[in-house]
């Protein structure tokens, strides 16, 4: 089982380009900021269509959903999810694209928020 200590890193190994991001702040005791910090860079790369790059991020959140415990499942619904949920999609192609890359971990999480159309922050 994954614990909320364990995330940085893991992120770290993922997606380099966030260590830098991830020691702004004491990442290891913030797991919502962590978490955070993916979904934006996640978000970013995939409003710029870059599909190899938001597909790492899009496999660690599954992975993370999958095997972290309570707390760390809890930032995923709170921070990851909404925040993917409420990325525009501007065509079907796009939407099939963005659709495929979700991992099955989160899928159904991600359908629910899709059609609730609820989000709890206001990604930019």
């Amino acid at each position: 089982m994954i614990n909320q200590y364990e995330v940085p890193a893991l992120i770290e190994d993922t997606v380099p380009v966030l260590r830098k991001a991830l020691h702004q702040f004491p990442a290891v005791f913030h797991i919502y900021e962590t978490v955070t910090c993916l979904s934006n860079y996640t978000l970013q790369q995939l409003r710029e269509r870059h599909y190899s790059r938001a597909m790492p991020c899009l496999q660690l959140a599954g992975r993370l959903y999958e095997r972290g415990n309570a707390v760390v499942k809890s930032a995923i619904e709170a921070h990851f999810l909404p925040a993917l949920s409420a990325i525009p999609v501007a065509d079907a192609v796009n939407r099939i694209k963005l659709y495929s890359l979700i991992p099955a971990s989160l899928y159904n999480q991600f359908i629910q928020q899709q059609l609730s159309g609820h989000t709890q922050i206001n990604p930019q």
